[in-house]
């Protein structure tokens, strides 16, 4: 018997993992990270703070919010840290520009602070406050270690918008329909007024021809009596 079978089956050994190889490659090179938050330890490490954008990735010009989640360490594990709202205060710097909004309980040990995000780039969270007896002091900035920074949202945009309808092409066109109808109630206006004048003119010259003609006194000559 010819061994011929199993070069057979070895010639296809081969370049079936060769097959699966590439396979594994191209699954593991498509695969992207969660989205991406920071945890900080506070308080001697007593508790732990999860901080970043709440949707990410972040777009400019979509409504987003700085998201916390605080969970205290025990010998169970962890455990979120409720009723801190009040307690923890967050300011958001961007271009030397700051803003500080106000966070809001949304489930057990997580909090958000609203704002909208105008521009693209990198966004640094300071969280200041309190934790039970430990104060918070910590400034986190985004970055590919820490949180998502703020992408143009042309980059999710479909189809791809057309200057014509875009908002700021809306408003030039709005702001120009406003002038047209301003200029043509200025026209109408100017065209009223000359039309009233002309029917005040014609009015004081029939007016005039249709007055009677004041009577002349006769004019006496002396020495002469007039009977």
């Amino acid at each position: 018997m010819t061994p011929r079978p199993r070069l057979l089956r070895t010639s296809f050994l081969f370049p079936t993992l060769a097959f699966a190889l590439v396979l594994l490659v191209t699954l593991l090179s498509g695969v992207t990270p969660a989205s991406a938050h920071v945890d900080i330890d506070v308080g001697d490490g007593q508790y732990v703070v999860e901080i970043g954008f709440r949707d990410e990735p972040a777009f400019a010009g979509q409504m987003n919010a700085v998201y916390v989640h605080v969970e205290e360490y025990g010998t169970g594990g962890t455990q979120p840290v409720t009723g801190l709202a009040s307690s923890l205060a967050v300011e958001v710097s961007k271009d030397n520009q700051t803003f500080a909004p106000a966070f809001v309980p949304t489930d057990d040990g997580s909090y958000e602070a609203r704002f909208v995000p105008t521009a693209t780039g990198d966004y640094t969270f300071h969280l200041t406050g309190t934790i039970g007896e430990a104060t918070v002091d910590e400034t986190v900035t985004s970055g590919p270690t820490t949180f998502d920074s703020v992408q143009p949202l042309s980059a999710v945009e479909f189809p791809a918008a057309d200057a014509a309808t875009s908002p700021l092409q809306g408003a030039v066109d709005a702001a120009q329909a406003d002038a047209a109808t301003a200029r043509m109630l200025g026209i109408a206006g100017i065209v009223v007024g000359a039309l009233g004048l002309i029917v005040a003119g014609l009015a004081l010259a029939r007016g005039r021809a249709g007055a009677p003609a004041a009577a002349v006194p006769l004019k006496e000559e002396p020495g002469k009596l007039i009977r």
